[in-house]
Formats: structure tokens, sequence, C-alpha cells
């Protein structure tokens, strides 16, 4: 139990808007890579190290910048439309097009390490004039996840001519559920809002490493190019034990 006061635990509980980069819309158009989106919830476990300082190596100050975190993340159902020049075509083309929809959810655990700009120990300290404490992060996620496929044409499984030609060839779907390893990578800041409060706004790039995560193959046949996001949160993260007294 003494052992366990040297580490620092936060907890932090987020809200955010998520932007998907999928098969879904033109890729490089701006419509789609920031209308096709949803919104994230996030709960986070901190974990640092700067209370250790007297039982590690004094001169080594990196741990007084370094957080350990972990989260699980919820995107609630995302929706997913073709945007871009395609689309507004006036064909029937351009019609199956605008006519798709897609959906996702998604539930990814993850892990990663965040590095602040000021020491830790003196952000926290309730006397300290640091008030902001940049930060940035990398990290990896597993994510469990659920598409869906609609056609304001009618039903798609019963008749899949429905949807663009290029999505009714063999394989050029896939459905349902499935699991994605990824990255993320992004940078953030801390406000102190109280002695044991602390408001973040964060922002994070994930790529994912697979293309199927929107349900469209298509790509396979073309350029196959595999998801990302971006992930804008607030949330609100409190001290549980930073000004516990140590014993060495």
């Amino acid at each position: 139990e003494i052992k366990a006061q040297h580490y620092t635990h936060d907890i932090g509980a987020f809200v955010g808007s998520t932007s998907l980069q999928t098969d879904y819309g033109q890729r490089g158009n701006f419509a789609s890579d920031w209308n096709n989106n949803g919104t994230s919830f996030s709960v986070a476990h901190y974990l640092s190290f700067y209370n250790r300082t007297l039982r590690w190596d004094p001169n080594n100050v990196l741990h007084n910048h370094l957080m350990v975190k972990t989260e699980i993340q919820y995107l609630n159902n995302a929706k997913l439309n073709h945007h871009g020049k395609w689309s507004q075509k006036n064909s029937y083309a351009g019609e199956q097009l605008r006519a798709m929809k897609g959906t996702l959810r998604m539930l990814s655990l993850g892990a990663s390490l965040e590095y602040y700009l000021h020491p830790l120990e003196e952000f926290v300290y309730p006397y300290s004039d640091i008030w902001f404490n940049p930060f940035f992060t990398f990290g990896f996620k597993y994510s469990f996840y659920t598409n869906g496929l609609s056609s304001d044409l009618g039903d798609w499984r019963q008749d899949i001519t429905v949807l663009p030609q290029k999505y009714t060839l063999q394989n050029a779907l896939k459905i349902g559920a499935g699991e994605a390893f990824s990255v993320n990578v992004g940078l953030g800041t801390r406000f102190k809002l109280a002695p044991k409060l602390d408001l973040v706004a964060q922002f994070s790039y994930q790529y994912f490493f697979s293309d199927t995560i929107d349900g469209l193959k298509a790509d396979v046949f073309e350029n196959k190019n595999n998801e990302w996001l971006v992930n804008i949160q607030f949330g609100l993260v409190y001290h549980l034990n930073y000004n516990t007294p140590l014993f060495y």
C-alpha cells in the first residue's frame, strides 16, 4: 500500500466529435472528410511517476513529464454518406451514390504515452502558477466494430443492383462485425480548474490497419486505402491521490 502511494492516479471522462475518412465519398473532398462523423465517448485512467523522484535517479527528470493512459472509447452510430463530384452527377450512378448510406459503431481499447511540456509535479501543486500544460501522445488501440449498409432505392440484400456497380462485385462488401488494430497520435492541453480537477482538450489522429471498417472493399480493385479518423474531445480529469503523503 505504501509502495502504491509513489504512483499518482487520475481518472477522466470525455465527449467529442469524430470525423472518418473511409471509402464513402471522394478522397480529399472536404465534405467527405468532415461530414461523415459521429459522437465519441471515453473514460480513461492515467498513471504518472513523478512522486517516485526520491526512489529514482533525482537527475532523471523525464518521468516528471510522462503519463501512461489507458482508455475505453465508444464511437456512437456514425453516419456515412457519399460526398464529392461523383455523387453530385445528374445520372443514375450519381443517384445510387447519394442513396447509399452507411453506419458504424465502434468500441476501442487503447494504451498510450503522454508527454507534458511542464513538469507534472509543478503543475498539480495547489499553489503553482502553471495553469496550462500542453501534451503530445502516441499509442495503440484495438477496436471492435459493427458497420451497416442501406439504400434509399431499396433493399440491397434483395436487389444488389440498387448499389453503385463497383459495390456489386464479388467480395466488394464486408458488412457486419469486425476487429481492427490501429495506431494513434495526438496533442492537447490540460487546464487547471481546481486543485484536483483539470479541464482537458485533445485532438488525435487514428490510423487503422484495415480497409473494411466501413464495410466497403471496392478499393481492393483500385488503390487500396486504409481507414482513418480524427477525434476532437473535451473532458474532465480528477486527480485521485496527488496530495497523498509519501513515506520512504
